[in-house]
């Protein structure tokens, strides 16, 4: 790519040329020298023109075409420094006492550039860094081309001439006349002559912002062209792309805690578990312990409580029933006896009063009855005394155990 394209020259040949059309339309045409009007207005249109085009040149277009010259050389001193290198740039330039641009507007950001990414990064390792297109970049190019005031010239060129247009036409209708036919053919001649001030200052007005036009849409391609240019060999051989170094620390840092992870899973699967056999057993041993005298405690307490109720009872019960059993015991021995011997005495005289009457025989049966219901009464009893004795018994042998 050339340092230099000279478009600027171009906007300047294009005036010269438009100038000596009106000179020569003014003092060698037949058909319009010696018109003071279309002078005038001829020139005010190639003075305001001249002007706006020599303003956006100065101004505009060629500080865009020494930014222009400034990157592409930047950019071959780039790929010219890189191939006697194995390592980026970045530190070679940092020590480096010549400075990297020579155009003022891209050396200042440039340092400004390297002063923020010199504060950032002094801090420590840093996984954010600013980026060279942060500031020169676009925005830098619509700034200095300042695009904004540029797109709007042609668009004043083509207004200039549609102005000329009006002006010449109604200088020529100012001579113009409706009276008689001789005023009519006299007065065409005047404003055929306005007519043809209006389509000349047309004609400038369009050719000048056709001309501008394409110098403009040049120059900033070209520096466009010339920044993607720098932007590419700066991110390749000077120093990387930010966003992309911040993407792999990132990984390589996922990659350290990844290792760091799986170093520590294996240690702990080393030590964990005798960590936890030194370190719970002596305390699962000394809960198992707790637990086993916890249950003897509480179960010689419970057994101590039962037996204690037990004892309770038994003497409540010996107390409270012993000496009943005893003497209903004595009682019911002593009817039995009684009436044993009721019974025997009562067969002996029977059986030696064989003389006895009917009511006398009645009488012995119904007593013989009555014993035998007694000794039914009693035998019952007995038994009845006979299964509570076997109660105490049972209750005594608990007692013991």
């Amino acid at each position: 790519m050339s340092r230099k394209r000279g478009y600027e020259v171009l906007i300047l040949l294009t005036y010269i040329a438009m100038g000596a059309v009106c000179i020569y339309l003014q003092f060698f045409s037949s058909g319009q020298s010696g018109s003071l009007s279309n002078l005038i207005v001829n020139v005010v249109m190639l003075v305001i023109s001249g002007i706006i085009l020599a303003a956006c040149t100065i101004g505009c277009l060629i500080p865009a075409s020494s930014v222009t010259a400034d990157l592409i050389e930047v950019s071959e001193k780039i790929e010219e420094d890189a191939k006697t290198s194995r390592e980026y740039l970045w530190d070679k330039y940092l020590k480096d006492k010549d400075e990297l641009f020579t155009d003022r507007r891209l050396l200042k950001n440039y340092k400004d550039y390297r002063h923020e990414l010199m504060r950032i990064t002094g801090g420590g390792n840093s996984y954010y860094k600013c980026d060279i297109e942060d500031y020169i970049g676009l925005d830098l190019i619509d700034r200095v081309i300042h695009v904004e005031r540029l797109s709007q010239v042609p668009g004043v060129m083509t207004g200039l001439g549609i102005l000329g247009t009006f002006v010449g036409l109604s200088i020529g209708l100012q001579g113009f006349s409706t009276g008689s036919t001789a005023q009519i053919t006299g007065s065409i001649e005047p404003l055929m002559n306005g007519i043809k001030v209006a389509f000349h200052t047309s004609i400038y007005g369009m050719v000048f912002s056709l001309v501008f036009n394409y110098v403009y849409k040049k120059r900033l391609d070209d520096a466009e062209a010339a920044l993607n240019m720098f932007l590419r060999n700066f991110r390749k051989y000077v120093l990387p792309d930010m966003e992309k170094e911040g993407v792999n620390k990132l990984l390589d840092l996922q990659k350290e805690q990844t290792k760091a992870i799986m170093a520590l899973t294996e240690a702990l699967s080393v030590s964990l578990p005798e960590g936890l056999k030194t370190y719970l057993e002596p305390r699962l041993d000394h809960f198992d312990d707790t637990i086993s005298s916890f249950s003897r405690v509480a179960t010689r307490n419970q057994m101590d409580q039962l037996e204690r109720v037990v004892d309770k009872f038994i003497t409540e019960m010996n107390n409270t029933m012993g000496s009943s059993f005893d003497n209903l015991s004595k009682v019911v021995n002593q009817s039995l006896a009684l009436q044993q011997a009721n019974a025997a005495q009562l067969k002996e005289i029977y059986s030696k009063n064989a003389v006895a009457s009917d009511s006398m025989g009645k009488t012995v049966e119904e007593m013989a009855q009555v014993a035998e219901r007694l000794k039914e009464i009693s035998t019952s009893v007995e038994k009845y005394v006979k299964e509570v004795r076997t109660l105490e018994a049972q209750i005594a042998t608990a007692r013991r155990m």
